[in-house]
């Protein structure tokens, strides 16, 4: 490694070099990390592999051990995320030089390896054995003849926290695909872009995170302790439904058509043979599974 570049790995809780991260991660995708740790909820379950400089991070590729439900079947990976180098110090090595730091720590110790990248980057994970594979999404039109109820859910007034928290720890999964001790990074979304995304459905005791517009509702996640029916979770958007769409693979996918994800911008490149079986039964990792 280059003179004065030192390599660090899980060092979130230095705060010079935390706020570093954050700055940098600001400045390539305009997120901010810090609500999410001053809260609690970044521990190991995201881990910064940086190369830094006199204290300052000038790239990194976090590391994301994760343990799915997969058609009832448990299944441990590790998505990679947050890839990202400063602009000064592009084309160096340094992105490299992390990817082959990680894969001597985690080779063996994972099922399969997952990352979402953009097409500008799609000739650089193969040289670390990741393949292109396809992404599935479900969808329906729908026609609301009974209107539920929707509770908009404020984060930080009357204890909307705590519930969400608790809704998120109770809940069973909802999907083909499921994230298991999905709170860490469920809270990610809720404290950050998605806050303002979020409501409590009564009738099926289920928190959800949607957005509703021009008449399609787009459901990222449902939390609930039952099986919910998302019929039902459609009606408490009201009758300007009329279409569903899902940002994760349905446990009962009748009525729904699945097609194939055209989005140069977030195009999933796995590697291991346990994933194949993404592709081969058309499971989508969830949205709000992404880091």
């Amino acid at each position: 490694m280059r003179d004065g570049y030192v390599l660090r790995k899980g060092y979130q809780e230095d705060e010079r070099a935390r706020n570093s991260f954050n700055r940098l991660a600001g400045q390539i995708f305009g997120l901010d990390f810090e609500n999410w740790y001053q809260n609690g909820y970044w521990k190991n379950n995201y881990i910064p592999y940086s190369i830094l400089k006199e204290g300052e991070v000038l790239a990194n590729v976090s590391v994301s051990p994760m343990v799915f439900r997969e058609n009832g079947v448990q299944r441990q990976y590790i998505q990679l995320g947050t890839v990202m180098t400063s602009k000064a110090c592009r084309n160096q090595g340094l992105i490299r030089q992390l990817m082959e730091e990680i894969q001597r720590d985690y080779e063996g110790k994972t099922e399969g390896w997952f990352l979402f990248a953009n097409e500008s980057v799609l000739d650089f994970y193969p040289k670390f054995g990741f393949r292109r594979s396809d992404e599935f999404e479900y969808a329906k039109n729908v026609t609301i003849d009974q209107e539920a109820t929707a509770v908009k859910i404020q984060i930080g007034e009357n204890n909307e926290l705590f519930r969400l928290r608790r809704g998120l720890k109770e809940s069973c999964p909802q999907s083909s695909l499921w994230l298991e001790s999905h709170e860490e990074l469920t809270m990610f979304y809720a404290l950050d872009y998605m806050s303002k995304d979020i409501y409590f459905i009564p009738e099926q005791g289920a928190y959800v995170f949607a957005v509703l517009k021009n008449g399609r509702l787009h459901l990222q996640q449902v939390f609930a302790p039952k099986m919910v029916n998302l019929d039902r979770i459609a009606a408490a958007f009201g009758r300007e439904v009329k279409s569903l769409v899902l940002g994760f693979s349905p446990i009962d996918k009748q009525g729904f058509t699945c097609s194939r994800i055209k989005d140069s911008d977030t195009v999933l490149h796995v590697k291991g043979s346990a994933l194949d079986i993404i592709e081969g039964d058309c499971l989508r990792i969830p949205e709000l599974a992404h880091t």
